[in-house]
């Protein structure tokens, strides 16, 4: 770089120009509507989300199959990556028990 030169600076990059580097882990919240308690796991950007899903259906001893995970209205796939569902630091995934049947004899 010469003298003078302007280097982009934005939300993305640094004083030097260098872009930002996101922190590699993510705390996420998820809300319990079974008791309304949050709560709290620490996970990676690259770890698949089954596994934040499995460790809180353990916690609450339910079936796995019996939960929905949502994120501002949009169901969460248990394949995704908090990266892929554009989680950031801090957000907070409701997690809803599915009632099936119900139907008349």
């Amino acid at each position: 770089m010469g003298i003078g030169r302007r280097v982009p600076v934005g939300p993305q990059r640094n004083i030097l120009g260098v872009p930002k580097q996101r922190p590699s882990h993510i705390t996420l919240f998820v809300h319990d509507h079974l008791g309304g308690n949050d709560l709290v796991f620490r996970m990676k950007r690259s770890t698949q989300l089954w596994r934040l899903m499995i460790a809180y259906c353990d916690r609450k001893s339910v079936e796995f199959n019996s939960m929905r995970f949502v994120y501002e209205g949009v169901r969460l796939l248990s394949s995704q990556t908090p990266d892929e569902s554009d989680l950031e630091n801090g957000d907070v995934i409701h997690a809803i028990l599915v009632l099936r049947g119900g139907g008349a004899p």
